[in-house]
């Protein structure tokens, strides 16, 4: 099925004319779904229990018991909480990197409405705090594709979209081609956390791979007084979380 939504999809995204009215999956109306129709908002709905922590997929079973892997059971990541919409497969492969490389910011607000769709809002943080990009390279990018889905993300969940709570303040090699513990030593001294008054948080990036920027940020948050910090993503990648 989501091989068909993106045979139709690849050459949609490439004419932005078209965005308007049309779905970006299936090119069908969406005039009251903006961006997405309501049947492939449905299709690419992701309902499979999944860890708390480091959100792998469980079977039902366990997360009636226990909502956490043996991984985590054994060795928990400093986080509370980890949201995602589901792992790194189609479509988000294809929509990821044109928001972020291709500079087709609309597809931040059709990332943020999907990942509204799974997140559980039983507890919700006092505010959502975007990862941020070094200076240079959001001037560069001409933007923080974090940044553009929190904003579109908390007009949706009404939470407070923080933006200036964390700020990047060295520039750091890209952490695609590095290790896990290359990506932890990359991050030390990067960022500087803002004086504040808040107790739950969320931390809201693209995806999650190693989980070394989340983790580090999730350390400094715990450091400067925050009780609670949940990490949301769009997705994450089948490798183990750090």
């Amino acid at each position: 099925m989501l091989k068909r939504l993106l045979a139709k999809a690849s050459p949609l995204l490439g004419s932005h004319a078209d965005w308007q009215g049309s779905c970006l999956l299936c090119h069908q109306s969406c005039d009251n779904e903006p961006l997405l129709c309501s049947w492939c908002r449905q299709a690419l709905h992701q309902s499979q229990p999944r860890c708390r922590l480091c959100a792998a997929p469980l079977p039902e079973y366990q997360e009636e018991c226990v909502p956490l892997c043996g991984r985590c059971q054994r060795r928990p990541p400093p986080w509370q909480r980890l949201q995602v919409i589901g792992d790194y497969q189609a479509p988000y492969p294809m929509l990821i990197p044109r928001l972020k490389y291709s500079g087709q910011i609309l597809l931040a607000p059709l990332l943020a409405r999907l990942l509204a769709d799974h997140l559980d809002g039983s507890d919700p943080p006092e505010a959502i705090i975007p990862v941020p990009l070094h200076w240079w390279r959001q001037w560069w990018r001409g933007f923080n594709q974090a940044e553009e889905i929190a904003q579109t993300l908390g007009k949706i969940t009404a939470i407070p979209c923080d933006t200036r709570l964390i700020n990047r303040i060295r520039a750091t090699p890209q952490q695609t081609k590095l290790t896990a513990g290359q990506r932890r030593r990359n991050l030390r001294g990067a960022f500087h956390i803002a004086p504040h008054q808040y107790h739950h948080v969320a931390l809201l990036d693209d995806v999650v791979t190693t989980g070394a920027t989340a983790g580090q940020l999730t350390r400094l948050l715990h450091e400067s007084g925050i009780t609670k910090v949940e990490v949301w993503a769009i997705c994450r990648t089948q490798r183990h979380l750090k």
